[in-house]
């Protein structure tokens, strides 16, 4: 039973978020927070797609929020578009999404926000991922190790959460595609191409690599890989190109036309 904040609206575009607190069994805690500047006498509005799965019995079949972002309706996260869970996964309880997964075919959740390697970071660069450096890095260290995972099914997706962005990892965009398997990386798969990189990848076995600095790298430079040369020459397993793109890399080296 909710007490005086029962008559917040909805909106599409919403002012304020709701955000889990320490819940008792008795009871759920949670804080309003502004997401932007409210002026006095502007109405607070909240997104109930972010803790409303499913409306039962008390749907919003036309929606006025009047938002230029307006969904027309508002029937619960569950009821929302593939693109739209994305934009709002951030903010939604944590229930909802253990629940989409669990519902959704083909389909797995990662949060990647507290177990990223101490030698790296993943910062949004535009409407992109990239990764960077967290301290200076010396010719030949280890950056990390990592386990990839085996997809074997091409509409099997990844929603990747770091901290408050979510991306969508599909197979033509962010897998390496092998005879047979395809790969998902993790959060490297988000590593910028550079015709003359600042790291390698080595295989140690046909999921285990590491990835070392082919040179010194500074702290909060981007890093680097060529996403053309990541064959497995542990196992010999060849990297088969899926996608081409024009590279823009600006090196001396620079190949122009990508195939990965």
């Amino acid at each position: 039973l909710y007490t005086f904040d029962g008559f917040t609206n909805h909106g599409c575009e919403p002012n304020v978020l709701s955000v889990d607190g320490d819940d008792t069994p008795e009871s759920l805690s949670y804080d309003m927070v502004a997401v932007r500047d409210i002026d006095i006498g502007e109405e607070i509005l909240v997104d109930y797609a972010t803790f409303e799965y499913e409306c039962d019995g008390h749907q919003i079949d036309k929606c006025l929020c009047g938002s230029s972002k307006c969904r027309g309706n508002m029937r619960g996260f569950k009821h929302l578009t593939l693109d739209e869970k994305i934009e709002i996964i951030p903010h939604a309880d944590f229930a909802l999404v253990e629940k989409f997964v669990a519902e959704t075919p083909n389909l797995s959740f990662v949060d990647y926000t507290h177990c990223l390697p101490g030698s790296i970071d993943v910062v949004q660069h535009g409407d992109e991922w990239e990764m960077v450096a967290a301290k200076p890095i010396l010719a030949g260290e280890l950056l990390f190790r990592n386990t990839s995972t085996v997809v074997t099914d091409e509409e099997f997706k990844f929603v990747v959460r770091l901290r408050d962005q979510v991306r969508l990892a599909v197979a033509g965009e962010h897998f390496l595609h092998r005879e047979g398997y395809m790969e998902f990386l993790g959060f490297d798969s988000f590593m910028q191409h550079s015709c003359d990189p600042n790291v390698e990848q080595h295989y140690l076995s046909m999921t285990d690599y590491e990835i070392r600095a082919r040179r010194g790298i500074e702290l909060g430079e981007t890093i680097t890989w060529d996403c053309a040369a990541l064959d497995n020459l542990f196992t010999g397993a060849k990297l088969l190109p899926v996608m081409s793109f024009t590279c823009r890399c600006g090196s001396d080296c620079c190949r122009g036309e990508i195939h990965a």
